[in-house]
């Protein structure tokens, strides 16, 4: 959890709700940048030499695509794989004014998503794509009628992830997760483990409340994940017969 707290420290100053749209979106770039770095430096024992590095450079780095390079925001690439791994994130901080919801931008992001699986499975098919969206914690509490912020964002999302090595689905990505955060616990002295959660968008979300403790990822599970989907698609496990 400490490179999650640490990312939204750097991002830090937050703009009031009440910001100009300017504000708001050099700090979703800010704090974009900031998550990378964190999320690579995760995946760095398993995949050396991912960027961004250590230091926070080499952002957005250039990947292959079917449409020419395009910047990814965490990439492994090698000499043999091309693109092995990649990891896109996008971040919704603040609700609309209007509607005093998070959904506003959600067909936006799902259409950015959408070009990204497809430019760079077309070119790279074998490439594992997982895909973060980071919402506010307070996501799960406007349902009334219909779903919260949160419960539509899976509804949503879920249309985007589930990619199988053995579908033709290049628009999909093969992890996606819905991250949950508490801004206030985060930067606090003591940031716990359920300061940031992540939800898996094949799951079924609750749709009104924030979810349980068991129906959630803490950080170095949902790296465990993406890390496990890039094996059982690079190295599948070899199964034996059972002894008689």
């Amino acid at each position: 959890m400490n490179h999650l707290s640490e990312a939204f420290r750097a991002a830090d100053p937050r703009p009031d709700p009440s910001a100009k749209r300017g504000a708001k979106k050099n700090y979703a770039e800010s704090l974009s940048r900031h998550l990378s770095t964190a999320i690579a430096a995760a995946l760095r024992p398993r995949f050396p030499g991912i960027m961004p590095d250590a230091d926070g450079g080499r952002q957005e780095s250039l990947a292959r695509s079917s449409k020419g390079f395009k910047r990814l925001d965490v990439n492994y690439s090698t000499p043999d794989l091309g693109l092995g791994l990649g990891v896109s994130i996008k971040t919704l901080n603040f609700r609309d004014q209007k509607s005093s919801r998070y959904t506003k931008n959600y067909t936006r992001i799902d259409n950015e998503l959408r070009a990204e699986a497809l430019d760079y499975h077309v070119r790279q098919p074998y490439a594992v794509l997982a895909g973060v969206v980071f919402l506010p914690v307070d996501s799960c509490d406007d349902g009334k009628a219909g779903p919260s912020s949160f419960g539509q964002s899976v509804k949503i999302f879920r249309h985007r992830g589930g990619r199988d090595e053995s579908e033709d689905s290049p628009e999909l990505f093969e992890r996606l997760f819905v991250g949950l955060y508490d801004y206030e616990a985060l930067v606090g002295a003591l940031p716990g483990e359920d300061s940031c959660v992540f939800f898996d968008v094949m799951d079924a979300p609750p749709k009104a409340r924030r979810p349980r403790r068991s129906e959630v990822l803490g950080f170095d599970e949902m790296i465990a994940g993406i890390v496990q989907t890039y094996d059982l698609r690079n190295e599948p496990p070899f199964e034996w017969a059972p002894d008689e």
